[in-house]
């Protein structure tokens, strides 16, 4: 297996400064369709060789891979797409995208790997409601002239691999405290991720939940509620805020920098929940005034870190 990373450049470790509202994408191609991913959740970009094909499993599961010591799954994105088996036949230049979530790799295979570009989330917009609430996109940017969609390969990863099928288990164990006076804020791009968020803040007795698809729309939401507030009465009307860090038009550490910047809102607890949770990405938050991180999918995890930040009763173990 070849890796073809030191001719894309791809460096997990470039450190854009945080706040700045950028990110870098990796634009691929599948079935003639542009798409793109953020390059902070791409390990390598390889070559492929041996596929072991699986006996049973999701359709789109081609089978595993070795990649070194890692034996890791490998999902026929074109298939996953389109469902066309034609298409989906594999082709002698097709690339393997290596990424990570949870600390889970999963690879992914496209028909071409083009380059990576620094895009501004300002050029980046949510997935229209008219295009389908079951499309695996999560926003859309313009870039070189042709619409490159960003493929939300949580919620894919999740429906085909099963990653985040440990943890709803062991979310069960999550201890219900009412707390309907607490309003929280979050701000998530991807409709499945937040529909898992709201139903575990619900079902540990957080009612009073607002959320938004991206971080404009909850930064537009709290600095209209702040213009009659004080520090202190604002609190009456938001207890928290969660957020993604990466969404369309402004991202999570944007989000808390403005929040930062505030003098009303500007002492508010902030919670990062994604799966760009790392080293570098712990110093970027602690740069713009971020509270604490959580990694994606730790629902348990989130709602602990969330009634600790909020100075509630601790009754969950993580």
């Amino acid at each position: 297996m070849t890796t073809q990373s030191s001719k894309l450049g791809i460096n997990t470790g470039i450190l854009l400064e945080a706040g700045t509202n950028e990110a870098e994408i990796l634009v691929f191609e599948v079935a003639g369709q542009t798409f793109g991913v953020n390059v902070a959740k791409v390990k390598e970009v390889l070559g492929i060789s041996k596929v072991t094909s699986l006996p049973e499993g999701h359709p789109s599961i081609e089978g595993v891979v070795r990649i070194r010591q890692d034996v890791v799954t490998l999902i026929n994105l074109t298939y996953f797409l389109y469902g066309n088996v034609e298409e989906a036949q594999a082709k002698d230049n097709d690339c393997l995208l290596l990424l990570e979530f949870n600390q889970r790799p999963l690879a992914f295979r496209v028909h071409r790997v083009h380059r990576i570009y620094r895009v501004s989330w300002k050029a980046t917009r949510p997935l229209p409601n008219t295009m389908g609430m079951n499309a695996p996109i999560t926003s859309v940017v313009l870039i070189d002239g042709k619409l490159v969609q960003i493929l939300d390969f949580e919620s894919i990863g999740s429906e085909v691999a099963g990653i985040s099928e440990q943890q709803h288990l062991e979310d069960a164990t999550i201890t219900k405290i009412e707390a309907p006076d607490v309003p929280i804020v979050f701000a998530e791009d991807s409709r499945m991720i937040s529909e898992m968020i709201n139903d575990h803040l619900q079902e540990a007795g957080f009612s009073n939940v607002h959320s938004f698809i991206d971080g404009c729309a909850a930064w537009e939401y709290l600095e209209n509620l702040a213009e009659n507030q004080t520090c202190d009465t604002i609190r009456d009307h938001v207890g928290i805020i969660i957020t993604d860090i990466e969404m369309p038009r402004m991202d999570g550490f944007s989000l808390a920098k403005h929040i930062r910047m505030h003098p009303v809102l500007g002492q508010l607890p902030i919670l990062i929940f994604s799966s760009l949770v790392s080293k570098d990405n712990q110093k970027k938050g602690a740069q713009v005034g971020v509270d604490a991180q959580v990694s994606k999918p730790r629902y348990a995890e989130l709602v602990a870190t969330a009634r600790q930040l909020l100075g509630m009763t601790q009754l969950l173990e993580v």
